[in-house]
């Protein structure tokens, strides 16, 4: 799904050129230890999401559109908002591709632009208005 708008709003192919691939990246974040994820905070996981996507190279192409997309609508999903200038986030997801950028150096990225949003989920009385 976010493929398919990516290519469908920025132009593009369409496919997945390594179905192992993908699925390698989808599930690096869930990696876990002894009970404990290996990438224990939100941000983090939305950084590994960027950078196994983008460095896995599942699709025939936006791969690091996807990346990008991916680790952002993980972080929005998850009650988070990425407040970052686009040209310094843009730079960052091309060192990934480039190999230039370790996973370690990104989730630090992503720890210190991403925000947990305080009322995200208001659960609301059925009797309060």
């Amino acid at each position: 799904m976010i493929l398919e708008d990516q290519i469908r709003n920025y132009g593009g192919a369409y496919g997945v050129r390594d179905l192992k691939l993908l699925e390698s990246a989808i599930y690096m974040p869930e990696s876990s230890f002894d009970g404990k994820y290996l990438h224990e905070t939100i941000p983090a996981m939305a950084a590994t999401y960027a950078y196994h996507i983008c460095q896995n190279h599942p699709f025939i192409d936006g791969n690091k559109r996807v990346a990008l997309a991916s680790s952002l609508v993980f972080l929005d999903i998850n009650g988070y908002e990425f407040n970052c200038n686009n040209e310094i986030l843009y730079n960052e997801i091309m060192n990934v591709a480039k190999g230039e950028e370790k996973k370690d150096k990104l989730i630090k990225f992503y720890e210190k632009y991403s925000k947990r949003i305080v009322n995200w989920i208001t659960v609301r009385s059925p009797n309060k208005q």
